[in-house]
């Protein structure tokens, strides 16, 4: 009797971890015809769905749930071609589209391709919970929200990777699955649970060496800043960087970035020393004035960012099979750089595409997701990790190495001339959209010799006017934090 192939109807898929990337991963498979259950430790959001999901979802197991988000263009691209609902949603609840390389440039120099640098304006809690809302409405989809994944089951062969065949829960039950979706995030516990099955995964890792102080506002119905306008404020000061971040519904955020080594700075995650800070910086304080903004949360601090590279296929075999690592468990690069969520649902829709084509092989499902996902993650991890060690130099006094001097270079022209480049030349100004909104490889910045011969011009016209001071040294800094302490914790 010729047996009968499995359907997707009959395999078992588990996702671990409810964000970005799991829900995206579910939501893709599913639609595909793959049941899925998706095992998440916070509980689903609030069911009063008047309440602001920013305050009110607590989401524990995501510390940077409200941080600032950047979502880029790749993020809005891909969830047109996959999730298109998903888009639906956001819009029906109010969240809007922008696209600021076109607000800044006259109609007349557009070009069709410059619509591919269209974001979305969004917090954390709007975009994942779009996301949510369409998994719970996916009949394919078994959530199991609160519930705690405590570790894998496996079965070994002679001489090959070991299998995972289910996953063990907090409660002592176990799911059995043919596949499962690692999408616990920077902080996954899996890489551990396979090292005690002997699989070790390769690891590549560059420190961040960054704090975050974060606060977010909310426009007041008289503000005459132009609010767009945030999206492109950022600078650097001897202690601190600054950055504006875009978010829904009139909001958007204000984060300070200090060296975890810097004492003084510590104190930024109090509301006195942030607030002072921030007013001491000529173009962050009007964003911070009453008159402009109300504070919608008090400060959010997060450190020990790291840059990750994590390997699953190593000379060309998995180390394990029936496994696929997603998000920021594949690859973590720093959140500044607003990367993370494009780069979950790059991989997320590259897990499914692969499982569609290549299940119930788990080699060939290893490695075509692997060949699909290597450029990527290699070209924003090296990327990430290489704007964190510019800036590293810069800040600690440090010479660069030899070994590490043309890439230096590369990311001294990329950052001082490339990024300004829409200012003085729109070529090199549409290079750089396309960098940050991943609307090509992330390291493609610079492979157009034309683009780098303008980005030198461009360059020159920069370094032959002296640079406005844009706030207080790192001791005028520091007199200001101090003086602004209460003297209840002096």
């Amino acid at each position: 009797m010729r047996k009968v192939a499995a359907t997707p109807a009959d395999r078992r898929i588990v996702v671990l971890g409810g964000g970005i990337a799991g829900l995206a991963g579910a939501i893709a498979l599913a639609r595909r015809g793959y049941p899925v259950t998706l095992i998440e430790r916070d509980p689903p959001p609030p069911a009063d769905r008047d309440q602001d999901p920013f305050l009110a979802w607590k989401r524990r197991g995501v510390p940077q749930f409200r941080l600032p988000h950047g979502f880029s263009a790749r993020a809005r691209s891909l969830l047109a071609a996959h999730a298109p609902d998903v888009l639906e949603r956001l819009r029906a609840d109010g969240i809007e589209e922008i696209n600021v390389f076109k607000q800044l440039v006259a109609p007349e120099l557009w070009q069709p391709s410059d619509d591919e640098f269209t974001v979305v304006w969004a917090r954390r809690s709007a975009f994942e919970l779009a996301l949510r809302r369409s998994a719970e409405a996916e009949p394919g989809i078994r959530l199991l929200s609160p519930e705690v994944a405590s570790g894998l089951c496996f079965e070994r062969s002679p001489g090959g990777p070991p299998r995972v065949t289910g996953v063990r829960l907090a409660d002592g039950r176990e799911l059995d699955a043919d596949l499962v979706l690692d999408c616990g995030g920077r902080r996954s516990p899996v890489s551990r649970w396979l090292a005690a099955e002997k699989a070790h995964v390769r690891t590549e890792l560059q420190d961040c060496q960054t704090v975050y102080f974060s606060r977010y506002y909310r426009f007041t119905p008289g503000c005459d800043l132009p609010k767009t306008a945030v999206a492109v404020l950022r600078g650097e000061l001897e202690s601190v960087m600054y950055l504006g971040f875009p978010g829904d519904h009139d909001t958007f955020a204000i984060c300070l970035e200090a060296r975890p080594d810097d004492r003084d700075m510590r104190l930024l995650r109090h509301t006195w020393a942030w607030e002072a800070t921030a007013r001491s910086i000529e173009e962050v304080a009007p964003w911070i004035d009453p008159a402009n903004a109300t504070p919608v949360n008090e400060v959010q601090t997060m450190g020990g960012h790291h840059n990750v590279r994590r390997r699953y296929v190593v000379d060309g075999r998995p180390i394990v099979l029936g496994l696929l690592a997603v998000g920021d468990a594949l690859c973590t690069t720093n959140p500044a750089y607003g990367w993370g969520a494009s780069m979950a649902l790059t991989y997320a829709f590259a897990a499914a595409e692969a499982v569609v084509r290549h299940d119930p092989d788990p080699v060939a499902v290893a490695l075509a997701y692997d060949a699909a996902t290597t450029s990527e993650a290699d070209a924003v991890y090296r990327e990430s990790a290489a704007m964190d060690r510019a800036r590293i130099y810069r800040h600690t006094g440090q010479a660069v190495p030899e070994h590490d001097r043309a890439e230096m270079e590369r990311q001294h022209l990329i950052a001082e001339a490339v990024s300004a480049g829409v200012f003085f030349d729109l070529e090199v100004g549409r290079a750089f959209c396309r960098r940050v909104n991943l609307a090509g490889p992330a390291d493609a910045v610079l492979d157009n010799p034309d683009i780098t011969s303008r980005a030198r011009h461009a360059h020159d016209r920069l370094t032959s006017a002296p640079a406005p001071k844009a706030g207080p040294d790192r001791q005028e800094l520091r007199s200001i934090v101090l003086a602004a302490r209460p003297r209840s914790t002096a």
